[in-house]
């Protein structure tokens, strides 16, 4: 009944189902233009939250259609607010970012959406472009606030959480940009991260720029010991790098 009364202007068209989801919510999320026009024009909001705190504009951006992001934000009698967070504390930003939608990417930014605000984990959207691997997101990031690269956070950076999950592209890209690799937050440095899950590759890319392999995390440990806390193949041969690196360093002296 809720969405047979929405096409008629007045307050009902912006009730909710069970989810909290107006009809601007559904329209958004499936990509139907055409009825998020009709519906803005009968002045449906774009400002009201679902139960768990998403605007049509964050369900838009999470599937990456770019012409219902500026539909939501030119249109309608309540523009939407691109900096409006989730239960999460996540923004629009954060859901396009996570996905590599470089296109809504760039209109949030040019919106000036805040690229500095965290959800729950701390993340920021570069955080989660740098994790996911996203790295046409990363660039335009980067590009736009290099200030995002610094290390203020004890909890991790872009650079940590890229060399996690082994996305060298990324992690390559940042070092260029200027991050520093030596960065350390509770985890230690990035090159704890790397090690810890095995990436060897990534490995390689931050030796051969210069880490410093006998950084303590917050615990005490090098990277060499954590090795020795997770056997496996890929911790003997990164293992083998680092002692060949510090081998190739004492010979040089």
């Amino acid at each position: 009944m809720c969405f047979i009364c929405s096409i008629w202007r007045g307050p009902n068209i912006n009730c909710t189902d069970s989810s909290g989801y107006t009809a601007l919510h559904h329209a958004a999320l499936n990509g139907h233009k055409d009825i998020v026009l009709k519906l803005l024009q009968y002045e449906a909001s774009t400002n009201v939250a679902d139960n768990k705190g998403y605007f049509p504009i964050h369900l838009a951006a999470w599937k990456g259609d770019v012409e219902i992001v500026k539909i939501l934000i030119h249109h309608g009698p309540s523009h939407s607010r691109v900096n409006e967070q989730n239960n999460e504390n996540e923004t629009a930003l954060h859901c396009a970012a996570q996905y590599g939608h470089s296109e809504v990417v760039a209109v949030l930014l040019e919106e000036l959406t805040d690229p500095t605000i965290r959800n729950n984990k701390l993340e920021t959207p570069l955080d989660l472009a740098a994790l996911y691997g996203r790295l046409r997101v990363v660039k335009m990031i980067i590009n736009a606030y290099p200030n995002l690269m610094s290390c203020n956070t004890r909890k991790h950076t872009p650079l940590h959480l890229a060399a996690r999950n082994g996305h060298k592209a990324v992690v390559q890209v940042l070092l260029e940009a200027g991050m520093d690799v030596s960065c350390q937050t509770e985890k230690g440095s990035a090159l704890h991260e790397a090690a810890l899950f095995g990436k060897v590759d990534v490995v390689r890319i931050l030796l051969e720029t210069g880490i410093d392999a006998n950084i303590k995390d917050s615990l005490g440990r090098t990277v060499l010991d954590i090795l020795k806390e997770h056997p496996s193949q890929q911790s003997l041969q990164i293992a083998a790098l680092l002692q060949g690196k510090s081998l190739n360093h004492t010979q040089a002296r």
